[in-house]
């Protein structure tokens, strides 16, 4: 966790203590007097409210009083993770479990900046050695289920996150967590049915999923419905799959999201109702977040799933682009991109894909293309180390990706598509044309865990890491 919970009146005191939070720290709220404690308590407040430097000063001076505190030493690493000083602040979660091992939040962040930095087993001892100081943490099970899913021991992961959800049956992240697992081993009914538990975990819901909820009927003759978007524009475009199952059983449709995907929608003829901006207002239409779309419709049978919405190119954005295309050099002509993801600061669980230059050059050893890179906002340098790779041209089609009419456009002209999923692996989809993918380890759960191909995109070939099935 990047800050420390705020603590409530019934919970451990965060001094390590042993004691409830209102019988010891709790105690000195409203007291004048500067104790150790109170300044202690203070800086947590500080650091809850995202006020780094203060909190970061006010530990500081806690340790001049009282060298090696253990809290004060634990929470000035924190503050060092979130700001990408990784050596800094594992030395300070190190130092304040050295001083204190009893407290089980301290062995839980440093198992959570282990896993970050590539240190799995070590991780997996580090939520262990939490569970064994306070088996009823819920989080800590979860964040260990993780742990065993970065390490590909799925039915652990799963005994995990199932632990946590036996203490806490309401905690959200764990039942998201459960879900994607469930998913990506093909799992489908089960999965779906634990997905809806996103909303909360994401924060777009309030409440849990309403259990009395059921699926769609057969026949939606006469409704009308908004379809609201969720996540970012890959999944949006993904889950609009099942849009045109709606319109099939006679729903009419509208879109509320990204305006970068309104005039392609609404070349699909299936948003009847338009296409507006996610704040524009939806009267007299019944909401549907798009996530939910395949527990609707039960898309529970892997033969069963719907191919990607069909995307239809723009005839003066092909013109264009078959030009600048053909100017760059003859067919066979292969994009590539080379990662994805946002990598955050600090212990946000993310996940970054990348195919390195010498495992793309290995796949397409031998083969002679006109190559385009279309990665978005490369990195200073990455496309020549990929020309190095190749030992040839890569021509620079970056800037494409600010268009997604040019990006279809583009997409739709060359002959191959190589690098890891993102935005583009759903346009490429809506196109009903193929790419060579790279999934990482652990998976994205629609790439599933093992095999070549995944029944949501069946003219995709999966590239894994060395050692997966």
């Amino acid at each position: 966790m990047a800050t420390p919970a705020p603590t409530r009146r019934n919970d451990p005191c965060p001094c390590g203590s042993g004691r409830r939070f209102k019988d010891c720290h709790g105690k000195l709220e409203g007291s004048s007097a500067p104790t150790l404690e109170a300044r202690i308590e203070q800086a947590l407040r500080l650091h809850q409210q995202g006020r780094l430097d203060e909190a970061g000063a006010a530990y500081r001076a806690v340790l001049e009083s009282d060298p090696g505190n253990a809290i004060a030493t634990h929470y000035l690493g924190m503050i060092a993770w979130t700001r990408g000083d990784l050596a800094l602040a594992e030395a300070n979660l190190r130092a304040s479990i050295a001083a204190n091992a009893t407290i089980p939040d301290f062995h839980n962040n440093l198992a959570l900046l282990l896993g970050q930095t590539g240190r799995g087993a070590e991780a997996i001892e580090g939520f262990r050695r939490t569970l064994e100081i306070d088996p009823a943490w819920y989080e800590a099970h979860s964040n260990l289920g993780l742990a065993y899913e970065a390490a590909l021991r799925w039915e652990e992961a799963e005994a995990a996150f199932r632990a946590a959800l036996a203490q806490a049956p309401a905690y959200a992240t764990a039942r998201q967590n459960l879900a994607r697992l469930l998913l990506s081993l093909g799992r489908f009914e089960e999965g779906w049915k634990e997905y809806r538990w996103r909303l909360l975990a994401r924060g777009f819901a309030a409440a849990p999923p309403d259990a009395k909820a059921q699926p769609l009927p057969a026949s939606l003759a006469g409704r009308k419905f908004v379809l609201l978007a969720e996540q970012g524009l890959g999944d949006v475009l993904f889950f609009l799959r099942f849009a045109p199952e709606l319109t099939r059983r006679g729903a009419a449709l509208a879109f509320r999201g990204d305006a970068r995907l309104h005039a392609m929608l609404d070349r699909t003829g299936h948003f009847a109702l338009g296409c507006a901006d996610e704040r524009e207002p939806a009267p007299g239409l019944e909401a549907i977040f798009v996530g939910d779309l395949p527990w609707l419709t039960q898309a529970n049978e892997a033969a069963r799933l719907p191919p990607a919405l069909p995307l239809t190119p723009k005839a003066d954005r092909i013109a264009r682009m078959r030009s600048r295309l053909e100017a760059a050099g003859p067919a066979p002509r292969v994009a590539i991109t080379w990662r994805s993801g946002v990598e955050s600061a600090g212990p946000a669980h993310t996940q970054v894909k990348e195919a390195t230059p010498q495992a793309i050059a290995s796949l397409l050893a031998g083969q002679r293309a006109t190559w385009i890179g279309i990665q978005r906002r490369p990195a200073e340098g990455s496309r020549e180390e990929l020309e190095a790779a190749l030992g040839t041209t890569v021509h620079d089609f970056s800037a494409v990706n600010e268009d997604l009419e040019d990006m279809l456009a583009l997409l739709d002209l060359v002959d191959d598509y190589v690098g890891p999923s993102n935005a583009n692996t759903h346009l490429r989809a809506g196109l009903g044309k193929g790419q060579r993918v790279f999934v990482p380890n652990p998976p994205e759960w629609r790439w599933l865990v093992a095999g070549e191909r995944s029944p949501w995109f069946r003219e995709m070939r999966i590239t894994r890491p060395e050692g997966t099935a």
